[in-house]
């Protein structure tokens, strides 16, 4: 017999024998064909464990059978998917299939959605005890109050909602899929929520945006090499989109965007496409990567804008001394949280109407990238009363601009108002250089561990460093942080 201190004893004290649900829901999965005819007579509340054990089990057959029989108006798949499985996702829109083609609506009619994102979704907490079983009163209310929709709900299609991906070209299985979606267009409402699409043709757009409505698309990451009579004849699809919080255009570098010399026969697509801008009452987000804008366009697309803007990025693009006048005059950007320009050439500008933007939004602005605009010492003098008023600052990024260390230390002492702040990004200071380019590792230490402690006699560095190009030995950037640490390279 053992003894009372026991190991083995012990671990039996402390695990549980298994309750009468989980040996049920374990018969039914050793035998598929047995779990698939108990479904019509199975307890809703065994639908959710049974099914994430099905699904993690790849037990296909019955996965397509939970889902036409899914007695709940979600089912939020996406939330069990750590990769995109195309098996188990043609296994569920079969399952939808059986709904549609073979009206299976006795007691199981209640699925109204089904959700591909892979995103968190609280179902699963509160159904299938995923995560803290002490669920809030909101949440318990939802899992006790279970009704059948209602009745006009009936008569609307069942929403198919997805995050999707599509770069290059439609491959086969993309394809096929897309035909699929057409065929049921009638009966089965696409819904996708956040859409990623790079170099794809404007046919291939045009095909997936007669599936996804574009009304439903909240975030829109469109990488282009199109040229601005094709942006034209995308502009009725955004001019849809009215649900749009987020916005990425990026330009794929072919100059067919130029900034110059613009074909006079281009300068009505260019104002077409920017005025649909002003269809976008819901846009929170713009961000223009490599989009080089004339500055009346600039302008134009500034005025469009209809609702204050929380980030508003213009990177790797040419901007001129009228495009800062026109972003520090327009109003829907004096509320940023998040600024970012980086790649833009700022080295030949003036930064007073730069200082005005900053200045307008001190009280929000949370992060702001300068990395690799060129910015010289007597630029960043002008903008440093209007940087230290920028008290809700987390992040600042000024890498690969052109700063001596006086300058640098002076930046530092205009930080004392930034509490917030989490990171910070500075250029290796200028005198670390030699004549060829080429800087010397003793004085990167000495002189960026000096700058550290300037600003350690104003507030404590959480994460600082100081940075300069690429290493082409490690391809990293060689670094200096509050260790001193630099490229190993170099070590």
């Amino acid at each position: 017999a053992c003894c009372p201190d026991c190991p083995e004893l012990a671990e039996m004290s402390i695990r549980s024998p298994p309750t009468l649900e989980e040996l049920a829901r374990q018969a039914l999965l050793r035998n598929e064909a047995l779990a698939i005819s108990a479904l019509e007579d199975l307890p809703w509340m065994l639908f959710p464990a049974l099914f994430k054990e099905a699904f993690h089990g790849r037990l296909t057959r019955l996965v397509k059978a939970m889902v036409a029989a899914w007695p709940f108006p979600c089912l939020p798949v996406g939330a069990l998917m750590n990769t995109f499985n195309l098996e188990m996702v043609q296994e569920m829109l079969d399952g939808l299939d059986a709904l549609l083609t073979q009206n299976i609506r006795p007691r199981t009619g209640k699925l109204r959605e089904i959700d591909f994102r892979r995103v968190h979704h609280r179902f699963w907490t509160v159904w299938a005890g995923a995560e803290d079983r002490d669920c809030s009163a909101e949440t318990v209310s939802e899992k006790q109050e279970v009704k059948p929709p209602l009745s006009y709900e009936l008569t609307q299609p069942l929403q198919v909602i997805t995050d999707l991906y599509f770069r290059f070209q439609l491959d086969e299985a993309e394809t096929n899929f897309l035909e699929w979606a057409q065929q049921r267009e009638d009966s089965l409402q696409f819904c996708c929520v956040n859409m990623k699409i790079e170099s794809l043709s404007l046919d291939d757009v045009s095909t997936i945006l007669t599936v996804f409505q574009p009304d439903h698309i909240q975030v829109l990451e469109l990488s282009i090499d199109w040229s601005w009579p094709t942006l034209a004849q995308f502009s009725p699809y955004l001019a849809h989109m009215r649900n749009l919080h987020t916005l990425s255009l990026v330009q794929i570098p072919t100059d067919r965007l130029g900034l110059d010399d613009l074909p006079g026969s281009e300068e009505e697509p260019v104002r077409h496409f920017l005025s649909q801008f002003s269809t976008l009452s819901s846009l929170q987000h713009l961000s223009l990567n490599g989009l080089s804008l004339a500055s009346k366009h600039m302008k134009l697309l500034l005025r469009n804008l209809k609702t204050p803007l929380e980030s508003f990025s213009v990177t790797h693009c040419r901007l001129f001394q009228s495009h800062l006048r026109h972003l520090s005059r327009c109003e829907r950007l004096h509320q940023l949280k998040h600024l970012d320009m980086c790649g833009v050439p700022l080295s030949r500008l003036g930064m007073k109407p730069l200082r005005v933007l900053l200045e307008k939004v001190a009280n929000t602005l949370e992060t702001l990238g300068f990395q690799g605009c060129g910015i010289k010492d007597s630029q960043l003098s002008v903008l440093l009363p209007a940087l230290s008023q920028c008290s809700q600052l987390t992040k600042v990024n000024f890498y690969f601009n052109d700063f001596s260390v006086n300058v640098l230390s002076d930046l530092l002492r205009h930080t004392a108002n930034f509490t917030k702040m989490a990171t910070e990004q500075y250029p290796i200071p200028l005198e670390c250089f030699d004549e060829f380019g080429y800087f010397s590792r003793e004085l990167v230490v000495q002189l960026c561990l000096g700058l550290v402690d300037t600003l350690r006699a104003i507030r404590e560095p959480k994460d600082i460093s100081f940075a300069t190009v690429l290493c082409r030995g490690c391809l990293k950037r060689r670094v200096s942080d509050l260790e001193a640490r630099v490229c190993p390279c170099l070590q």
